[in-house]
């Protein structure tokens, strides 16, 4: 199986206290409106990003 949202956000925010400070999700990003994703596929979720400001 694939990374799911929550899965993707987990290890950023584990990445984050890693590197030793508090960060923020500014914005998520995903696939365009012309990248529909199948309810019996959700493995076609995959594109998927963070822009996170670390403080």
């Amino acid at each position: 199986g694939g990374v799911g949202a929550g899965l993707f956000q987990s290890i950023v925010a584990g990445a984050a206290l890693d590197a030793g400070g508090d960060a923020k999700i500014i914005e998520r990003f995903g696939a365009a409106a012309d990248h529909p994703v199948a309810l019996e596929f959700p493995e076609g979720e995959y594109l998927k990003g963070l822009l996170v400001l670390k403080g």
